[in-house]
């Protein structure tokens, strides 16, 4: 269990900024649920569940100028209980998004990685014409000096598509995540 003490942020959100119209969804949709009042009375510790999930960290810079992640993003990473990745092949191409996981990863948070997956497809075969929708860093564990290695990971993901959970029910599973309920 996490102690709540060491962290800022309940969550950080990282996604590819042509993705930003799902960042500002779930930005928004996250800091405003309401948790269910008898899951934060019934929690132990008392204050391990939250009744809103606030702060969440979603940086709102484009990062392209530079040439390594920023101070502020590493920071806001070290200081999150979580990591929400949103999926999508805009995602998966973005340097970006796999450097803040491979960093959350690296912290040995493994565990506390998210993946929203709202375009694309998870694991897609290369000869398939589907769109891969993890970024690297998700697909694969890190080795001991924290790259990527070619040991498959397994993410936890919620599937916001049409016709999988849909927008609704993968948001509580993210946020049943995040709460660890």
């Amino acid at each position: 269990m996490l102690d709540n003490r060491d962290f800022k942020y309940w969550a950080f959100i990282s996604y590819s900024h042509a993705d930003a119209k799902w960042g500002d969804w779930l930005h928004a949709a996250l800091e405003t649920y309401r948790v269910p009042s008898r899951l934060v009375r019934n929690a132990k510790p008392e204050g391990a569940v939250p009744k809103r999930i606030f702060p969440v960290f979603r940086d709102r810079e484009e990062l392209a100028s530079s040439s390594s992640l920023g101070d502020n993003i590493q920071g806001a990473l070290r200081l999150s209980r979580a990591l929400v990745v949103i999926c999508s092949p805009r995602s998966a191409a973005s340097r970006w998004v796999n450097e803040e996981v491979k960093l959350y990863k690296s912290i040995a948070r493994e565990d506390r990685v998210f993946c929203l997956i709202v375009d694309g497809e998870p694991h897609a075969p290369t000869d398939s014409g589907l769109l891969e929708c993890f970024p690297k860093a998700v697909r694969f564990q890190l080795d001991r000096a924290g790259e990527i290695s070619n040991d498959p990971a397994e993410p936890i993901a919620a599937d916001a598509r049409e016709g999988k959970d849909g927008k609704r029910n993968a948001l509580l599973k993210i946020i049943a995540g995040i709460i660890g309920a």
